[in-house]
């Protein structure tokens, strides 16, 4: 008879788009020998989880929810506080930020010294990125396995007549959450002057005066999207100023539907982009700004990045899911 699958509940306390897509991919694909209790986190991520188990939870109720699991994995390091309370279960905690450059942590030696006290009492450690990893070291990297973009439903000139848009008006988009992390002032002083028209996918608290800033301009803001891969693929050319990264899974879509990107070098966008796009330094606005005209303005340039974008090759979920796995009887040994 074969083993029963072993249990693992996933604590949330807020997250972003890269991590609640990172944690829905995995509670609907656990790896092989295991099955998803539920997943832990605030009221407003319950209409996203509506395929999987989920339980509204309040601080008390995340540290005694799931005690019938195995393994607890926390995504994030507010999640691993709150999962780190005594408790019997082995907790995984997997960071998803650069604590140097992203969040309060980044402003703060006491907070980034909290941050790394509750690591070191995690059974294990995943981060996201080889530069998260820097300040966890024992850290496993293991990019995040998220579900891969859909094919689009509409075509690149039906998106664009719903929109407003030309069909041969050349579109920079920017798919992000709205918020200083990602830098999207930048973007939009960039596209200012440019023979082209930006789209900005998001939502977060930076919208208004985002909203504010892009008054007047090229620029439109899209507002939340669910239709992302008819996003992209009805634009040009990717773009992403991002002040802090830690791996930039909104770059590794647009790379696969054969966007040339503009980003900065933030986390590990350099190694992503490769040679499929222009990254300049993080805080560098005169040369992303350069970089992004430059694109802009060089058809036969796009047509080389857009190519060599179409033939990279990023890391497989379902072999991340696994790497996760061995992680998962590691700790439940």
């Amino acid at each position: 008879m074969a083993a029963a699958a072993r249990r693992v509940a996933h604590l949330l306390t807020r997250s972003a788009g890269g991590i609640r897509r990172h944690v829905h991919y995995l509670a609907l694909h656990p790896p092989a020998g295991y099955e998803t209790l539920g997943v832990w986190g605030p009221s407003e991520l319950e209409d996203y989880f509506d395929d999987v188990p989920f339980y509204r939870a309040t601080p008390l109720d995340r540290v005694r929810g799931p005690k019938r699991a195995h393994v607890i994995h926390a995504h994030g390091l507010s999640a691993g506080g709150v999962a780190l309370q005594p408790m019997h279960e082995p907790v995984v905690l997997t960071v998803h930020t650069d604590i140097t450059t992203q969040g309060r942590t980044a402003r703060s030696r006491v907070m980034r010294t909290i941050a790394r006290r509750i690591a070191g009492r995690a059974d294990a450690v995943i981060a996201v990125s080889d530069v998260v990893a820097r300040a966890f070291p024992g850290a496993r990297v293991i990019a995040p396995p998220v579900e891969p973009l859909p094919l689009p439903r509409r075509t690149r000139d039906d998106l664009r007549r719903e929109l407003g848009t030309a069909p041969d008006r050349l579109v920079v988009v920017a798919v992000a959450r709205l918020h200083p992390d990602k830098a999207l002032d930048v973007f939009i002083d960039a596209m200012r002057g440019l023979d082209a028209e930006g789209w900005i996918c998001g939502d977060g608290p930076l919208r208004a005066d985002l909203e504010m800033r892009a008054r007047g301009t090229n620029v439109r803001l899209l507002g939340q999207r669910d239709d992302i891969a008819d996003v992209l693929g009805a634009a040009d050319v990717f773009a992403l100023p991002s002040a802090g990264e830690a791996y930039g899974i909104a770059v590794q879509e647009a790379l696969g539907s054969g966007l040339p990107v503009v980003s900065s070098d933030a986390g590990v966008m350099r190694e992503l982009v490769n040679d499929a796009g222009i990254v300049v330094g993080v805080g560098d606005r005169a040369g992303f700004a350069d970089a992004l005209a430059r694109i802009v303005s060089d058809e036969a340039l796009r047509a080389e990045l857009a190519f060599r974008a179409s033939t990279r090759a990023f890391p497989n979920s379902a072999d991340l899911v696994a790497r996760i796995g061995e992680v998962y009887d590691d700790v439940d040994a």
